[in-house]
């Protein structure tokens, strides 16, 4: 035997030295991985030994071992027997007691100190809309991706031809971190490398889980000085010739007034009808010389929430914009811009007879000519009508079969085909008309005191021509937000999104909990291999040492399934509030899979394994009316007081990429496209993309998780562990520890013989080894009778 520290021969006793062996249960536990293999043993004092010890046996020696990272080596005839870093434990008899430890001590211990946030991604971005869009197709580590938040649905009240248009702020879409560079970072920061197929695969690559900002529990400012404000009355104001009106009650003309009117309880609004909600704690809420301000009684970093509804008179600018009041100002840095959507449908290959139709040239040119073709009965270019404005009322045919309505301009001397935007709606739909705004909007924090308090006198609206109207109703509210908080317009960085209290080790246990992963590290490399079970071993390679049993000691053969409880349940954390009104009605537990044991043999009572991160999440439509076939997640729960929209309980999802929605349907600001971005813990799967799902049972066509571990399952209830020594030279020996090289190791699938037959098994224990004896007791699983 050889031992080396940094590279230099020691000496050592004369006493035996056993080798630490291995242990399967160290690849599915994390806390194990800590630990790694690890040999404690005793070498001499000597002329050698004592300055690589520091001369520690000298009581007044100035160098310390332990200062300093060391490594060590024991090998057998050049086959290295273990490695790693190596301590000084104590001096004592003439002997130094040292120890060295080799595995996935530094990954683990590393991921096991340090939270999601420490992680260090180059990436910052700044929190827009078109930020957001371009983050769906972008690589950066995280995306913003549209949720629904759990809440109860208003009931339009509008007269508009349409419902209410409710506009998407930044806060309705929330940041997915992208799982795979987060693994590979947490073993990057250790020195590590990961080796792994499933890593690699389209699943893995697929999956996001959701970030979180900064959270503070707020209730003591809520209660010192927390206030919401209402109108009591709709306003009305038409734009100015710079198409704005203001909310300013010192503006003479195109003024709303104030943007609410009171923070007042029991207050009544013009219809008689009680206020709900309000409250002016602290009396922080005032009009002072007719405008609303916000007076805290200490200094104070604080946003505010707007809700705004509005009516505005509009004109259909193309076939997916309308011009109206479309920005909203709330103040330095909080100017918020989006675009109002057409809704009405194009009526171009829905044609009837004796129906009134208008078609609009949306990009008309003063002085062009137009004609209106169609076929009938059979029979193409059929002229439908001929004029000269940019729209004009059409009427089909009372009889008869009329399809394929089309375009031409005069061009010259000639009729050509009209290539530009143009579309046909009903007749009752005119080139304006009013469409009513539905919005949330928070601003980023400011800070404010006592000696300067918060005006709301800068709020204005724009974005319409001079003149149209806009109406704001009676719902709009104002609160006040007392966190930090990312809104509209806040710089952005990797840490701002991971604000999770979740160590690094604890999303790397959510993982192997629900795909039942394996982790095995190599230290001479620096490599750690991981795979779920059903790929860890290579079961399409089998090593025969059927010869290498020594037969001069027992074998014992142990039944598995009095390991096991009778029934076992593999579920994730609970849900909120649409997975447990789901639960509720289907009297199910979304996501969970449960196995009863055929065995006898098994310990009675069920056991439960729970995901330590993630909660299902449940995608459902219609809640986007500009794109009511987009699934989105629902997150949070409407009847949680202390849920205010921000953060949710931490779920996973597969990213599947961009979906396209039906031709009449459009994505809001800034897309703009008839397509969105789609994230699913459950999909029922379409044309483009099979079914799948994140939970253990199957459900909706898809196969759930239980398949990563139903053969580890089915052996373990029908199977037998296998006790027995065998006998392995040195060098095969230190093979077993290094996979990958061809040489038979820890993950191969080995043919023994117990003395009354031969079977297949894989390993799960090797007890020390000594190396001059080369035989060494192993516990192998049996898998032949799958």
């Amino acid at each position: 035997m050889e031992l080396t520290i940094d590279g230099i021969t020691c000496d050592l006793g004369t006493e035996s030295i056993a080798v630490p062996g291995y242990d399967a249960s160290q690849t599915e536990v994390l806390d194990a991985a800590r630990e790694g293999r690890s040999l404690t043993l005793e070498i001499p004092f000597s002329k050698r030994n004592d300055p690589i010890l520091g001369h520690a046996r000298d009581p007044n020696s100035t160098e310390a071992f332990n200062k300093s990272l060391h490594r060590a080596e024991l090998s057998l005839d050049g086959a290295r027997m273990i490695e790693g870093t190596v301590r000084l434990l104590a001096v004592e008899d003439n002997l130094y007691r040292i120890e060295i430890r080799s595995g996935g001590a530094q990954w683990a211990e590393l991921a096991a100190r340090s939270n999601l946030a420490d992680l260090e991604f180059d990436w910052q971005t700044r929190l827009t809309p078109t930020n957001i869009f371009e983050s769906w197709k972008s690589s950066d580590p995280v995306k913003f991706l549209p949720v629904h938040h759990d809440s109860y649905e208003q009931v339009n009240s509008s007269s508009d031809l349409l419902p209410a248009e409710r506009i998407l702020a930044v806060e309705d879409y929330h940041p997915f971190l992208h799982l795979a560079p987060i693994v590979e970072q947490i073993f990057a920061n250790a020195g590590y490398r990961v080796k792994s197929n499933f890593f690699a695969s389209d699943l893995f690559q697929s999956l996001y889980m959701s970030g979180a900002y900064v959270s503070h529990d707020t209730a003591a400012a809520v209660n010192r000085m927390g206030f919401f404000a209402r109108r009591l009355a709709p306003a009305t104001a038409a734009a100015n010739e710079s198409g704005r009106v203001w909310a300013n009650p010192d503006v003479q003309a195109n003024s709303l007034g104030n943007i609410v009117e009171t923070a007042t309880p029991q207050s009544i609004d013009t219809d008689g009808e009680v206020v709900s909600g309000l409250f002016n704690n602290g009396n922080c809420f005032s009009i002072h010389n007719g405008k609303i301000v916000f007076t805290p009684p200490s200094e104070v970093d604080v946003g505010f929430e707007y809700y705004l509804k509005y009516t505005t008179q509009h004109r259909i600018l193309s076939r997916t914009r309308l011009k109206g009041f479309d920005t909203i100002y709330l103040g330095t840095n909080a100017n918020f811009e989006f675009q109002l959507a057409n809704r009405y449908e194009d009526m171009r290959n829905n044609i009837t007879i004796n129906f009134t139709y208008r078609v609009i040239v949306f990009n008309h040119e003063e002085g062009s000519q137009y004609r209106l073709t169609f076929t009938r009965n059979g029979v193409n270019n059929i002229v439908w009508t001929s004029f000269s404005t940019r729209s004009a009322l059409v009427t089909t045919p009372v009889s008869g079969m009329v399809a394929n309505p089309g375009l031409q301009i005069y061009n010259g001397s000639e009729w050509i085909e009209y290539t530009d935007d143009w579309a046909l709606y009903k007749g009752y739909i005119g080139e304006t008309g009013e469409t009513t705004v539905d919005v949330k909007l928070r601003s980023q924090a400011e800070h404010i005191t006592p000696e300067s308090p918060k005006f709301f006198n800068q709020i204005y609206i724009t974005g319409a021509d001079e003149g149209m109207q806009i109406t704001l109703h009676k719902e709009c509210s104002l609160r006040p937000l007392f966190r930090s908080g990312p809104a509209h317009g806040s710089i952005i960085n990797f840490a701002d999104v991971s604000r999770q209290s979740i160590r690094q080790s604890e999303l790397l246990e959510a993982l192997a909990h629900l795909f039942n992963l394996r982790f095995y590290t190599e230290p001479g490399t620096q490599t750690v291999w991981i795979e779920p079970e059903p790929e860890f071993y290579d079961t399409g390679n089998t090593v025969d040492w059927s010869r290498r049993t020594d037969l001069s000691q027992p074998v014992i053969r142990e039944q598995t399934a009095p390991l096991i409880h009778e029934t076992r349940t593999w579920e994730l954390q609970d849900g909120d509030g649409a997975v447990s009104r789901f639960n509720a009605e289907e009297q199910t537990t979304l996501g969970a899979w449960s196995i009863k044991a055929e065995s006898y043999a098994t310990m009675q009572g069920e056991k439960k394994l729970r995901n330590p991160l993630f909660a299902p999440t449940l995608n459902s439509a219609g809640h986007y009316l500009n794109a009511p076939s987009a699934l989105l997640p629902q997150v949070g729960d409407r009847d949680d007081a202390e849920d205010d929209g921000t953060n949710f309980s931490t779920r996973i999802v597969r990213y599947v990429g961009i979906k396209p929605l039906p031709d009449n349907e459009r994505w809001g600001y800034p897309s703009g496209r008839n397509e969105y971005p789609l994230a699913a813990f459950l999909f029922a799967g379409d044309g483009q993309t099979d079914p799948f799902t994140l939970g253990f049972e199957d459900r909706d066509g898809a196969q759930g998780l239980h398949r990563y571990y139903d053969r580890q399952l089915h052996r373990e209830e029908v199977g037998e562990r296998i006790s027995l020594a065998l006998k392995i030279p040195p060098h095969e020996f230190a093979a077993l520890f290094t996979p990958g090289t061809g040489s038979p190791d820890i993950r191969s699938v080995f043919l023994i013989s117990t003395g009354n037959g031969t079977v297949r098994a894989i390993l799960r224990k090797i007890e020390s080894y000594d190396p001059r004896k080369a035989s060494v007791r192993c516990l192998f699983e049996r898998i032949d009778q799958l």
